[in-house]
């Protein structure tokens, strides 16, 4: 005769199974949900000379729905400084510590960030930038760079947060976000760092090495260098490699809030 406790140990497993799928392993067991992070899926640099007006980015290859940040940094031939209009998605300015300001001023330079979201469903998207003076085109009056990056698993709509950057009058190698960013679990910092000589000859001599901890995302290109990762409460710092003690520096640095997890 079959014992009834091994006709129904089957069902019991099947009924054990089913739970676990529906609650989760996590919940079952009393542990926290594992969160999947931010990933970066791009990153292109393009410089323009001085004199011109136009940069287009080489097109990112993306899936759709991937948050967009651009950083564009140039020098304004025009007062007041001219401002970067952008195409290739709807893109929002991001404001400058909260204080209503959208232009970083470094060494001579005007630096601004924005960001957008890929449509969904969009597999290319080509980012172009033309600064203007009112309704002209204003030529940049040095050599200029279109910084375009595309980051997956974000919160949908969510700006990135936390702007910060380091002090505008920093000289040495190592320029670090004057306050740090607390970052949340799954989230990440995304910086771009600038150098220039002592005399303020803008890129110069003066390649720039990701910081502790982070990725740089474009080597090619390593001034400015734009770079991400971290976790926790993290300070953004690039390192200039000249070993120029004089040499100026400048970094800005930003969260990216990770997707809801469901």
């Amino acid at each position: 005769m079959i014992d009834g406790f091994v006709i129904l140990t089957p069902i019991l497993l099947l009924a054990i199974v089913a739970l676990i799928g529906f609650v989760g392993c996590d919940n079952l067991l009393g542990l926290s949900p594992v969160t999947s992070p931010v990933e970066h899926v791009q990153t292109t640099v393009k410089t323009g000379a001085s004199g011109t007006s136009t940069i287009t980015a080489d097109p990112l290859t993306l899936m759709g729905g991937e948050l967009i940040i651009v950083t564009v940094q140039w020098k304004s031939a025009a007062a007041p400084p001219s401002t970067p209009s952008l195409s290739g998605a709807n893109f929002t300015a991001i404001t400058v510590g909260g204080q209503g300001a959208e232009q970083y001023f470094w060494n001579g330079l005007a630096i601004q960030s924005f960001w957008a979201t890929n449509p969904q469903g969009n597999t290319s998207l080509s980012v172009k930038a033309t600064l203007m003076d009112g309704p002209n085109p204003s030529p940049s009056a040095s050599i200029w760079n279109l910084c375009v990056s595309a980051y997956s698993n974000v919160e949908s709509g969510a700006a990135p947060y936390s702007p910060q950057a380091s002090v505008a009058t920093y000289a040495g190698l190592t320029p670090t976000t004057a306050a740090a960013i607390n970052l949340g679990d799954g989230d990440i910092l995304y910086a771009v760092g600038f150098a220039a000589d002592s005399n303020g000859t803008f890129p110069g001599n003066n390649p720039l090495a990701a910081g502790s901890g982070l990725t740089a995302e474009f080597p090619s290109v390593t001034n400015p260098l734009v770079e991400d990762g971290g976790s926790g409460t993290i300070s953004a710092q690039v390192t200039n490699t000249s070993n120029n003690p004089s040499a100026k520096g400048f970094i800005l640095a930003m969260g990216i809030k990770v997707a809801s997890q469901s």
